[in-house]
């Protein structure tokens, strides 16, 4: 998990909150680098932030070994193993 430490969300909170929303990744509030016990987490996902095509030229393809390796992974999921969304609401 992320963190921000208090004097950062003192100093400028609505743009620590704005992150937050945006990215709909938690952030755990620290003090002098120590965990406060505090998290700041959206109530509800939210849509992910728009990737730009530059973004996207950087992303680097599968090796032909990671493509077998992650087609073999599928294959070994039983047919009657329960699909999740990693990204849903949870159960």
């Amino acid at each position: 998990m992320a963190t921000v430490g208090t004097r950062d969300l003192k100093q400028n909170p609505l743009a620590v909150v704005r992150r937050v929303l945006e990215t709909g990744e938690p952030l755990e509030v620290t003090t002098h680098g120590h965990p406060t016990g505090v998290a700041l987490v959206p109530a509800a996902p939210t849509p992910r932030r728009w990737v730009h095509g530059a973004e996207l030229t950087r992303i680097t393809p599968m090796s032909p070994d990671e493509a077998r390796r992650f087609r073999d992974d599928l294959s070994a999921l039983e047919h009657d193993d329960e699909l999740v969304d990693p990204w849903g609401k949870p159960a």
